[in-house]
């Protein structure tokens, strides 16, 4: 199986580490990749093409319109026309380029949506978002799980978990203000310190016992954070998947995130769930992972188990399945 990858210049990290890691087990498997970007000609001597970037508001290349051969997109999510556009965009200047960059993205879908021979998503919500915002054939939707580095993320002996973590790249989505303002109401005397690594974030957060990190941090260094942490916390509005909730499991750490979208699906019954704006459903949370030392082991035990459900070896398979399903619709 040859396959004509779109790769964009410039692109996010975590779609980098998704295709990174999917690609090498797909070349495990015997498939080739022929890479193009901006400047180069659609490669001809493929059977189909696949651009696994579609996300913040990214429709896949537009390229694909002069495509003779299958075409496939990964696309991540619709955030950009679900939420609400504080959630997406900050000041009057970005929100107005916003409603922009949607009434494009629905116009070029427009086009687009007859010719798409199947759209990867990376979760049941995402899916559905994308097939009522993006009004696209949820029959030619499927989801495929992300995975996990194995050898990084994992569990350790005897880790003393005396503080409370959260990783995220800063967006008004990812709802940090809430988090914060409950670990201040919580007993300044007892709770555990709250370590934020959040790069991109502006400002000072001047709370006794919180440690902010605004630069972007290894993932050997994310993954130390999250064996010694006593609790990760997502508490992100909005998810399509939620990379950090499986790595927090993976590492045996018990995990709080909202409910609502993707971060109720991968948690799946594991994590303690919470409204994302609602105060006192995250001071509780954090109050309870950091003192009932039973439930926390059941947290714990429940995290180890539901990781195993994911691997970037999983998610490579369902993707080798998903493009031969393509190419046999099409007699290739």
């Amino acid at each position: 199986m040859k396959i004509g990858v779109w790769i964009p210049l410039k692109y996010l990290h975590s779609v980098r580490i998704y295709f990174e890691q999917v690609s090498k087990r797909l070349e495990e498997k015997g498939v080739t990749f022929v890479p193009f970007t901006k400047g180069d000609d659609l490669p001809e001597d493929v059977d189909l093409y696949w651009d696994p970037t579609c996300t913040g508001g990214k429709n896949p290349t537009k390229k694909f319109l002069s495509a003779e051969k299958p075409i496939v997109a990964t696309v991540h999510g619709a955030a950009n026309m679900a939420l609400p556009h504080h959630y997406t965009y900050k000041g009057w200047k970005n929100q107005l380029e916003g409603y922009f960059i949607n009434a494009k993205r629905l116009y070029y879908w427009h086009h687009l949506r007859y010719r798409m021979d199947g759209i990867i998503t990376v979760s049941n919500f995402a899916k559905e978002e994308i097939v009522r915002e993006l009004d696209l054939d949820g029959n030619i939707i499927t989801p495929i799980y992300h995975g996990f580095d194995k050898k990084v993320f994992k569990p350790v002996k005897n880790a003393k978990r005396d503080y409370l973590f959260h990783v995220s790249v800063f967006q008004p989505v990812k709802n940090i203000e809430t988090l914060v303002k409950a670990y201040h109401q919580l007993d300044e005397k007892t709770r555990l310190p709250l370590v934020l690594v959040v790069p991109g974030f502006q400002g000072k957060i001047k709370v006794p016992g919180l440690k902010l990190i605004t630069e972007a941090q290894p993932q050997s260094k994310i993954a130390e954070y999250m064996q010694h942490a006593r609790a990760f916390i997502l508490p992100s509005v909005r998810e399509s998947f939620g990379l950090p909730l499986i790595e927090a499991m993976a590492c045996g750490t018990p995990v709080i995130t909202s409910f609502g979208s993707a971060c109720e699906e991968v948690a799946s019954g594991t994590g303690i769930l919470c409204h994302p704006e609602d105060v006192s459903y995250w001071r509780e949370a954090m109050e309870l992972l950091s003192t009932d030392d039973a439930a926390w082991q059941k947290h714990h035990e429940l995290s180890l188990q539901r990781a195993k459900d994911f691997g970037w070896g999983k998610s490579a398979t369902a993707h080798y399945e998903f493009f031969k399903s393509i190419l046999e619709k099409h007699g290739s």
